[in-house]
Parts: structure tokens; C-alpha cells; sequence
């Protein structure tokens, strides 16, 4: 049986978000970003118009109560190359952070990345530390999201320009590096590098302290969590066994160069992972464990496993 006829697979239906499938927030922030850009451009020079005057962020209007400046720069741009490159980047790490976390939690993370790290550069302002910059741009967000995703899967292998392959935790250092460079060489806004450092920060924080953003909002509106109960699991569903005594099954062994098994413990080798069967024996263990402990459990390499199995699984629907 392939991994596509499990019946832990199934499709749900909660709301727009799905829309385009398990990356439907990833989508939508997309399509939203484009079209406040093309807003920009319709109603004056992308700089110089009516939408980026009310959104740009200000930290002077922001401590005079226009508040939601800390949040409309995510989906203000410059021009069309600082769309592309921030466009690109949120479908490419967004996409795979949404599979792991769910629609409603990235979506809570993303946006509360960006005002978070513009509240940052606030602090810095009023405290002497930081001019009053003016800036737009999703980068503290995207810097945010291309963060979280190394640190759930740091050996993930990437192509740098399709051509240089590095793993994606030094992606994501060359990134925010590249972005906050620019920053400072920007004449308008020099003090802006600290925006997708504050980013960085902003990803690294979340992944090492577990907050769920979902579940502190649930309890503030006294609403369910939806995806927050269940962030890895937003199109899995874990039957339970029909003999629950049952050990799972363990990995197949395999051969060492002195003739002993080895039965692989707790880590899955690459030679293991290559297989179909190996991978779905594999697969079959973290998602008990995950079913046990939650996803907050799993070890990168255990966290590798899911990605392939993600991978293979959208491969076979095409």
C-alpha cells in the first residue's frame, strides 16, 4: 500500500485558507501582497502614493495611536524586484513552515512576525538607539518564516541561484545578511537592517520556545484553536492501531561491514530513507510518536522523514 492510500490522509475543508490546498495561507498572502502592489502602482509611483502614505510605516504616527502601521508595511513594496525576491522566498519556505505548523498558525506567525519586528525597531526609536526610518517590505516576516524553517529542518539541501547547492540554515544566515546589507547601503533608510534581523530573531525565538500564537488568541476571544492542537496534522489523520499492545514495526535491519545487524535505533540513516517501504515503516513510527508526545517531540531527522514522505506524497498526485 503507497503512502498517498493510508487513511491517515484526508482532505478537510476550514474555510478560504483552503483554497490552494495545504499552502492556502502561503497563497494568500501572495496574492494580497500583489495586489496592494498593484494598487501602489496604479495610484502613483510605488513610493509616492495615497495606499503607501496610509500604510508606510512611521514610527512617529505609530506612537501618535495610527497603529496599524506596524502591521500594513508586510504588504507594502518598494518596487517589483523587492516584491519578487520577498514573493519568492515566502511561497518557497512559507509553503513548507505552513505543512508543519498549519494554515491559521503560520498565518498567526507571519503576520505577527512583522509587527513584532516593527514594534522592535520601536523600542530601539524611542529609546535613542534608531533613527525614524521610514520602511516598507515583508522582509522582518519573510526573514522570520526562511528562519523557522531551518531550524525545523537545517540539513534540508537547496540550490543558491538554482545553481550553488548549501544547506538551508546557511540559506537563511546569507539571506537576512544580504537583506540587512542593503538596508544599510539604502540612502532613505539606513537603520532598516534591523528589521530582518529582528526577523531572524523573531523565527528563532518561536521555534525554540513552542508558542503557539493560535492558542493564546483562542483563549483571549474564547474561540477554538482550530490548526493550534494539532500544527503537524492539518491534512493527517492517525487511525489508532486495531491491537494497541502491538509494538509498531520496526525498521528493517540491515547489514554492518562486520556482519552484525544493525537495527538502525532511533535515527533513520540516509541508505534507509531511499526505499519506499523503508520510508512508510519509518513514517508509520514518527507519526505515533507524534500522535504520543505531539510534534514539539521530534528530532530533525525525524522531522527529514515527514518532508520526504510530504514530498513523495505531492509527487504521486501529480
Amino acid at each position: 500500500m503507497g503512502i498517498h492510500d493510508r487513511d491517515y490522509y484526508r482532505d478537510r475543508s476550514e474555510g478560504f485558507l483552503d483554497g490552494w490546498g495545504p499552502a492556502g495561507a502561503t497563497l494568500w498572502l501572495i496574492v494580497i501582497s500583489c495586489v496592494v502592489f498593484f494598487g501602489q502602482l496604479v495610484t502613483g509611483d510605488p513610493l509616492r502614493n495615497p495606499l503607501t502614505a496610509f500604510g508606510i510605516y512611521l514610527p512617529d504616527r505609530v506612537l501618535a495611536g495610527q497603529l496599524w502601521r506596524l502591521l500594513t508595511p508586510v504588504f507594502l513594496h518598494a518596487d517589483l524586484l523587492h516584491l519578487l525576491l520577498n514573493m519568492i522566498v515566502l511561497f518557497w519556505a512559507g509553503k513548507r513552515v505552513e505543512e508543519v505548523y498549519g494554515k491559521w498558525e503560520f498565518l498567526a506567525f507571519f503576520l505577527g512576525g512583522g509587527v513584532f519586528t516593527h514594534a522592535l525597531y520601536l523600542l530601539a526609536y524611542v529609546a535613542g538607539l534608531a533613527p525614524a526610518a521610514v520602511f516598507l517590505g515583508a522582509s522582518g516576516a519573510v526573514s522570520a518564516t526562511l528562519v523557522l524553517l531551518a531550524c525545523n529542518f537545517p540539513r534540508m539541501k537547496v540550490l543558491l541561484f538554482f545553481v550553488i547547492p548549501m544547506p538551508v540554515w546557511l540559506l537563511a544566515v546569507f539571506y537576512v545578511l544580504i537583506d540587512a546589507l542593503g538596508a544599510v547601503m539604502a540612502l532613505t533608510a539606513p537603520a532598516a537592517f534591523l528589521v530582518p534581523l529582528s526577523g531572524a530573531f523573531v523565527g528563532a525565538i518561536y521555534y525554540v520556545t513552542g508558542i503557539r500564537l493560535t492558542r493564546i488568541l483562542s483563549r483571549i476571544f474564547g474561540r477554538s484553536a482550530r490548526d493550534s492542537d494539532r500544527p503537524a496534522r492539518a491534512r493527517l489523520r492517525l487511525v489508532p492501531a486495531l491491537k494497541p499492545a502491538e509494538p509498531p514495526t520496526p525498521l528493517p535491519t540491515s547489514k554492518g561491514t562486520d556482519g552484525s545487524a544493525d537495527h538502525g535505533g532511533s535515527k533513520a540513516t540516509p541508505a534507509a530513507l531511499n526505499g519506499e517501504g523503508n520510508l512508510e515503516a519509518r513514517l508509520d513510527q514518527v507519526l505515533e510518536k507524534v500522535a504520543r508526545h505531539g510534534q514539539a517531540s521530534l528530532t530533525p531527522e525525524e522531522r527529514e522523514v515527514l518532508f520526504k514522505a510530504s514530498e513523495l506524497y505531492r509527487r504521486r498526485r501529480k
